[in-house]
C-alpha cells in the first residue's frame, strides 16, 4: 500500500520538479554561451536578464502555489463548480497581472 502511494506522489511530483529545475538552467545556458564572446558586457546583460526573469517567475509563483492547493481541495471534494470558478479566477488574475506588467514595462526599465 505505501509503495503505491509513493508511486502516485512521485507520478504527480516529477513534472513540477522538472519545471522548477529548468528555470535556472535558462540563465546557465545563456551564461555558458555568452561567456565565449570577447566582450564582457554581453555576459553582464545576460546575467541581469536572467536575474530579472527569475525574479518575475518566482514573484508570481504565489498564483501557481495557491491555485494548486485550492484546486486539490476542490478536486478531493469532487466540487467541479469550485474548480471551474478557481480556474477562471486564476486565469483572470494572471491576465490582469500580465497586462499590468506589459503596461508598466517602459516606466520600470527607465
Amino acid at each position: 500500500m505505501e509503495k503505491s502511494v509513493n508511486t502516485q506522489i512521485w507520478r504527480l511530483a516529477w513534472p513540477m520538479i522538472l519545471s522548477n529545475l529548468t528555470i535556472p538552467l535558462l540563465g546557465l545556458v545563456d551564461t555558458a554561451i555568452l561567456g565565449h564572446l570577447p566582450e564582457a558586457h554581453y555576459l553582464g546583460a545576460a546575467a541581469v536578464g536572467s536575474i530579472i526573469f527569475n525574479m518575475l517567475f518566482w514573484t508570481f509563483a504565489f498564483l501557481r502555489m495557491g491555485t494548486t492547493g485550492l484546486g486539490a481541495q476542490a478536486a478531493g471534494a469532487g466540487d467541479n463548480e469550485t474548480l471551474q470558478l478557481l480556474l477562471w479566477q486564476s486565469l483572470s488574475l494572471a491576465a490582469v497581472l500580465g497586462l499590468l506588467l506589459l503596461a508598466l514595462q517602459q516606466p520600470l526599465f527607465e
